[in-house]
């Protein structure tokens, strides 16, 4: 990384209220280079997480889906993600069910050609085994999602819900960005199927947010192709942890996580009427550049010379 900016390849997957958080970063800013390893562990009333950074040697993050930081693997083609740090480590493979998905309207892209946000698969199904301390964890047939983000800076602020597999279509997901670049207009954008078919939403640009979100919830409501759509997220303040990201340039953002919110997505079109429901089992992110909740959890830091 010869310029300023960061890159993540991230995995996020839950079932029935237990919920994992996984990610491998690369960040090059005024305070040097680093790789990092993430996992937080989303039980109920009780998140907790991990990161370990080190100098930036000969790590690398691809766009491809393929990440490796010291012994740490990330592969999209091969379904694979492996890491070891002491007492915290996972090993898992995963299997995507849908092909890539970019959500960012298109003059968006061009307006920030250096930033990039790709679902790499909006569904998939994780199976393996995480270990955290002294506690293991043994998934089969868990449902997430698997994302590559990269930037020059990280926004101002943004809010974000994404459910993979509803309780009445298992095949369907949506995934919704609230994003603000400068901390003033708030502008919405995402995609989701639904019933089979892939709809996108924000038009070329975004769409203005006129919903209203906060540390535990997230509602709007939007018309979009003849249709009416309603979303509503709930996070439960106990199950919320803060990972502290630094900006490559200035300052850090405060990411209020969790992975076990509920969510409700209604849709309606001449009478008709349809619920979609992830109940305990949707990630949820707020971020911030001041931290909302000082008696919140924090991502903890732990010592590595190397990763």
């Amino acid at each position: 990384m010869d310029d300023y900016g960061y890159r993540v390849i991230f995995a996020t997957f839950s079932k029935e209220h237990l919920g994992f958080w996984l990610r491998y970063t690369l960040t090059s800013g005024v305070r040097g280079s680093k790789a990092c390893l993430w996992l937080s562990v989303f039980k109920p009333g009780a998140p907790r997480g991990v990161v370990a950074c080190a100098p930036l040697g000969e790590a690398y993050v691809l766009e491809n889906g393929d990440a490796l930081i010291g012994g740490s693997i990330f592969s999209l083609s091969r379904g694979v993600a492996v890491a070891s740090l002491g007492g915290f480590e996972w090993d898992i493979r995963f299997k995507p069910l849908e092909p890539p998905v970019n959500p960012i309207p298109l003059i968006l892209r061009f307006l920030r050609r250096r930033s990039r946000y790709v679902m790499l698969s909006p569904l998939a199904f994780f199976n393996g085994r995480v270990r955290f301390n002294d506690e293991v964890f043994d998934m089969e047939n868990y449902t997430g999602m698997v994302g590559f983000i990269k930037s020059d800076r990280y926004l101002h602020g943004w809010v974000w819900a994404h459910c993979s597999g509803f309780r009445e279509d298992a095949s369907g997901w949506f995934d919704l960005l609230i994003a603000s670049p400068d901390g003033r207009r708030r502008v919405a954008f995402g995609a989701m199927r639904v019933d089979g078919r892939l709809v996108k939403l924000g038009g070329l640009m975004g769409w203005d947010f006129r919903g209203a979100s906060d540390l535990g919830l997230l509602e709007y409501t939007f018309k979009h192709g003849g249709f009416n759509a309603s979303l509503r997220v709930v996070a439960r303040r106990g199950d919320i942890i803060v990972a502290v990201y630094e900006d490559p340039v200035e300052g850090y953002r405060f990411c209020h996580n969790s992975e076990v919110a509920s969510s409700t997505l209604t849709i309606s079109r001449d009478g008709y009427e349809r619920v979609y429901s992830c109940q305990g089992r949707t990630f949820y992110e707020i971020v911030t550049p001041e931290m909302l909740d000082q008696s919140l959890p924090l991502v903890k830091a732990i010592e590595a010379s190397k990763l």
